[in-house]
């Protein structure tokens, strides 16, 4: 139980870590904490940007009501720690995650699940190869095959037992010999790998795939990256306009990608002609 907990909060733990950094804000006010914004961006798919006459600018998790023809709020609420304000469109921005305004987290949670599922049950498999029998023994011999097995799965070179109180002729083993798909399994779990920074729009390089990527491969999989990014970005840059022009500041927003990313470099590309 604590391995398939640990095993899922590890890679759930690391998608997110990705998913809150892909962005970088440029020209924020001191008074708004990238870090909150980020997260609650990430947990809720919406934050309020609005001004406080004692606090300055704030970037708040909100709810809102009574739309207008287009499906846009008119009245918000901006809910934090011991905080509390009602406003207007007049007053505030929306900040949302996406065109669809759906939070990431719902879908981090499904690509952690399916690569813990595809961890343990590689675990489980690697596992198999080392005991592929099932025990058979008399009750009152239980005890001891119970201690046998301990020393035997904790790699002890020797394992001792009473000979008087163990009857080999009341013991037998039923093979299980279970096929080895461990590597298999780690193919599939690159692949899920592989889908999740697609989706977060992160290239990765498919050092796995055997056969050489042609030209319009790379293209595909570069299109699907940016698309990725831009529909997640835009929205962002939207609002980053909305801001600008009624609060009169600077804001601006960009994909977060480290300085030393090169593209494909492990790929060989050839031209498909």
């Amino acid at each position: 139980m604590l391995e398939n907990y640990d095993t899922y909060w590890m890679y759930y733990n690391r998608l997110r870590d990705y998913a809150l950094s892909m962005f970088k804000w440029n020209g924020l006010p001191d008074s708004v904490n990238e870090r909150f914004l980020n997260v609650k961006m990430y947990e809720e798919g919406k934050i309020l940007f609005f001004e406080d006459k004692n606090l300055g600018y704030l970037t708040l998790p909100f709810a809102y009501g009574q739309l207008n023809v287009y499906g846009e709020p008119r009245f918000f609420q901006a809910v934090s720690f011991n905080y509390s304000k009602a406003m207007t469109e007049k007053d505030c921005v929306p900040i949302w995650n996406n065109f669809a305004r759906q939070p990431l987290h719902p879908i981090i949670d499904e690509y952690a699940k399916r690569l813990y599922h595809a961890e343990r049950t590689s675990d489980v498999n690697i596992h198999a190869q080392k005991t592929p029998i099932l025990i058979l023994a008399d009750e009152s011999q239980r005890l001891t095959m119970i201690n046998a097995y301990e020393q035997y799965e904790g790699n002890k070179p020797f394992i001792f037992g009473n000979k008087n109180g163990f009857d080999p002729n009341s013991i037998s083993a039923i093979e299980t010999t279970a096929p080895f798909v461990a590597d298999k399994l780690q193919d599939y779990k690159r692949d899920i790998w592989n889908e999740a920074m697609n989706f977060l729009g992160i290239g990765n390089a498919r050092q796995d795939k055997k056969e050489r990527m042609i030209t319009d491969e790379v293209k595909a999989n570069d299109e699907q990256i940016e698309m990725s990014r831009n529909f997640m970005l835009q929205a962002r840059q939207l609002a980053c306009e909305q801001i600008n022009d009624k609060f009169g500041l600077n804001i601006s927003v960009e994909f977060n990608i480290p300085k030393a990313e090169t593209e494909n470099e492990d790929e060989e590309v050839i031209d498909d002609e």
